[in-house]
């Protein structure tokens, strides 16, 4: 009898047919036999499904859907993992396949350890997001790092962690929406990990190809309810509401709660800078057509945050309404719970 793999690389994927098949090839590229690639196509119109079903390894699994699940596909795709340590990659992505053997002595000698980050790189100008050589054992610096994670690759979990994850019945996009705003991955981090986190300034993701984005991951099952795209200033909002609401949830000390989430509201305030920063205008064009980026540009100015004052205004109106909002949330999130 087989055993189960030692390491799980969960791929989601729309309507990116070469792209994906470059990612998917690359890494059945390694000649290890301890890994699994699991490819969950989200209702591509295109010709994906066939694409890859031509691929012959046994290390490969692919499932498709019949419906476009948006990020409940990420939520979905790890219940068909059988790896100890399970990883998201994008399609767009190349994973440092000699990394492996250090990612799972990592979790091999910290036995406490449930989740860790690793570097990666992104976009044409190769912007590279560093961590540091460490462990996090400060609970609350922990959990607020890992409600930070909005990327897709570099993040490693361990399996056995994934039930305080899937404690919940989320059913559709829009219940994802009150969980994990557009950012299933960073859920997943945030439910598994406990006292302790992990960060190494490996490379463990490069984004190696750069395949045309669609929001297609925002797409909710609401249609009388349009979700403004993950950048915007009120999707950051929500996410802040869903973070405290998250924070609320876990198995944490009144204390413990109510610091992180005082770290949480904090770097919402500092963040308001970026939503005008040249940088993040770059890094849209980058990925957007121009006309959505100038969209993003105009809603900015109808906002008011053009300037200072305008955006610590925005904030301080937006941190009045907070508490609601959180209410609300830790109200959906018990309505779901399992059991």
């Amino acid at each position: 009898m087989a055993l189960p793999p030692k390491i799980s690389f969960l791929l989601c994927t729309r309507n990116r047919a070469e792209v994906a098949r470059q990612c998917v090839a690359h890494i059945l590229s390694s000649s290890r036999q301890d890994i699994e690639l699991i490819v969950r196509d989200n209702f591509s119109s295109d010709d994906t499904s066939a694409l890859l079903s031509g691929i012959e390894d046994a290390r490969l699994r692919l499932y498709s859907v019949k419906e476009n699940q948006g990020t409940l596909s990420f939520f979905e795709i790890p219940k068909l993992a059988s790896g100890e340590i399970i990883t998201w990659i994008s399609d767009e992505d190349d994973f440092s396949l000699d990394e492996i053997d250090f990612v799972l002595e990592k979790f091999r000698t910290n036995p406490d350890c449930n989740v860790m980050f690793g570097s990666v790189v992104v976009g044409p100008a190769a912007r590279r997001l560093q961590f540091e050589e460490k462990t996090i054992d400060d609970p609350v610096r922990a959990c607020i790092t890992a409600l930070s994670f909005s990327g897709c690759g570099g993040l490693f979990v361990r399996r056995s962690a994934l039930p305080a994850a899937h404690a919940f019945r989320i059913g559709s996009p829009e219940q994802g929406y009150l969980f994990w705003n557009y950012y299933p991955v960073g859920f997943f981090a945030s439910r598994c990990v406990s006292d302790k986190l992990i960060t190494t300034s490996r490379t463990v993701v490069t984004q190696a190809r750069f395949g045309r984005t669609t929001n297609n991951w925002s797409e909710t099952s609401a249609p009388d309810r349009v979700r403004l795209p993950h950048y915007y200033p009120e999707s950051t909002f929500d996410r802040l509401a869903s973070n405290i609401a998250n924070i609320f949830m876990k198995k944490m000390t009144v204390a413990q709660k109510l610091r992180a989430s005082s770290s949480a509201v904090r770097l919402f305030w500092l963040q308001s800078p970026s939503f005008t920063n040249p940088e993040l205008i770059s890094l849209l064009k980058e990925n957007y057509a121009d006309r959505t980026v100038q969209a993003y540009v105009d809603h900015i100015g109808r906002l008011g945050m053009a300037d200072r004052f305008g955006r610590f205004c925005w904030a301080l109106k937006s941190t009045i309404r907070l508490a609601p909002a959180v209410v609300s949330n830790i109200k959906a999130w018990r309505r779901l719970m399992v059991g």
